[in-house]
Parts: C-alpha cells; structure tokens; sequence
C-alpha cells in the first residue's frame, strides 16, 4: 500500500476525529460587512477609514469583542462606544486624539486597550475604572505624569509607556502585583522607579534612552527579572552583588560609559546570562 493510500485509509477511519481545527472569530473588514453579519460577527478592523462619527451600528452587534479602530478618522466623542459591553479589546491607536473620550472608560469588562501614536498628554484618573485590563499601551504620546489610580489595575500584566515625558512613576504602582512587563524606553527619568521594587512577577524591564545613572540594588532581587534594557543609559557600574539575578537571561548595556574592568566583573557574575555591551 502507498504511503498516499495509507493516510487516506486513516483518516477514513477517523483516527483524527479528535482533532479540530482552530477556532476563527466572525471578522468584519468594512462598516457594511459587519451590519451584515451583526449577530454574528466578533472582530470588527475598520483601520485607517474614514468615518464621519463613531458607528452607533456597532452596539447591536451583541458578540462584538474586538473592535480594531488604528489610523482611523473621524470618530469625534466615540459617543456610543460605551453600549459595547461585550467588548475585550479595543485599539485606538494613531487616531490623532489629545484626550482619552471618557466613553473608554466605560467599558468595565475591557482587556486590552491600545492607545499608543496619539498626542495624550494626561490620562484621567478614570483609568482606574477599568479593572479588567490586562494590557495597556500608551506608547509615543505626551505624557508627563500617570494618575495614582493606574496602581487599581491589579490585574495589568503588561504596561507600555515608551516615548513619552515621565520624570516618575506614581508610588501607587507598586499595587500592579501581577504586572510582567514594563515599558519606559525614551523617557525622562533619572532614577529606578521606586514603585516597581514591590512588583514580584516582573520579568521584563526596558529604561533605554533615559537618564538613570545607578542602578539600585533592589532590582537585582526581584525574583521573576528575565530582562534587563538599559541601553543608552548613563550607567557606569552596577551593584556589587549581582548574585540575585538568578532568574536573569538578557541584560542590554549597549551604549553604557561602562569601563573594561566592570564588563569583565559583570560577566564573571552573570556566566550564564546574556549581557550586551
């Protein structure tokens, strides 16, 4: 029998009956497509159109979960977004807002929400409304400051806050028990947020492009630290007990004023670690 035959004889037989294929949301691409298919459909990407108002259609679409809004025009107030209880996910990336609609805010059951490339300047402390997010980015906006009431998420897990103007965390952050990864390249802070000393899930630290110059020994004792990022920082010498970092993989120091005699000490410390210099 050939080998043709064989599997077609077993798949015959079922012997793959068990094996389903991958779940696929319902997925509108167009306002039109999704008024359509309402009852149904999941995702709705309407990126990079031109709308002349948030679509009021979208509340009666009850399983609508994702609603992909990046590079889109036009959508004022985003009054009605707040009718999409359902909704998980929502990307409002690059839509040229200043402010986040207090409609966001709304949405008590939202996960992941994506703010990043607009022109924030502040985020409200209604922020601390959605308890449910697991993952924000606010990447390239204007902020100077973060609310307190971002330290309510307790569920955030990952926090992107690269290229805006931080000069410091709110001590309040130190309540994010469960956050993994944190963001903060092409800030404007000077030292090793204070907050994040408490944070016993971190894995992932990115400070590049700022202006730390120490490294505080705390950050070599938290227990889950995968990744170190401090590219580009004024950092000459790190603690001198590095015996801490057991769980570390990568630790970036490119561009670091660090001397040979140190890079020989950190490698010697960390053998088994990735370090860049």
């Amino acid at each position: 029998m050939s080998t043709i035959a064989a599997l077609a004889l077993l798949l015959c037989a079922g012997c793959f009956e068990n094996r389903e294929a991958p779940y696929r949301p319902v997925t509108a691409r167009s306002l039109d497509e999704a008024i359509t298919n309402q009852a149904a459909v999941e995702r709705v990407i309407l990126a990079k159109q031109n709308l002349s108002g948030f679509p009021r259609e979208l509340a009666s679409m009850p399983k609508l979960t994702v609603l992909e809004l990046r590079g889109t025009q036009g959508l004022g107030t985003l009054e009605g977004l707040a009718d999409l209880k359902a909704l998980k996910q929502l990307d409002l990336s690059a839509t040229q807002m200043e402010t986040v609609p207090d409609a966001v805010f709304a949405l008590a059951g939202l996960e992941r929400l994506y703010l990043s490339d607009n022109k924030i300047k502040e985020l409200p402390a209604a922020i601390g409304n959605l308890t449910a997010l697991s993952y924000l980015n606010l990447d390239v906006n204007q902020l100077g400051a973060l609310p307190p009431e971002l330290g309510q998420i307790s569920g955030l897990r990952w926090l992107r806050l690269n290229s805006n103007k931080l000069t410091a965390l709110p001590q309040e952050l130190a309540g994010l028990k469960r956050l993994q990864r944190i963001y903060l390249r092409d800030n404007l802070l000077t030292t090793v947020p204070e907050c994040l000393k408490d944070l016993p899930l971190l894995e992932d630290i990115s400070l590049s492009g700022n202006k730390v110059t120490q490294i505080p020994p705390w950050v070599t004792q938290l227990p889950k630290l995968r990744q170190v990022d401090l590219n580009g920082c004024p950092v000459s010498k790190l603690p001198d007990d590095l015996s801490g970092w057991t769980s570390l993989q990568v630790l970036s120091l490119v561009r670091c004023p660090i001397d040979d005699t140190e890079k020989a000490r950190i490698r010697a410390a960390l053998p088994k670690v990735h370090v860049a210099f």
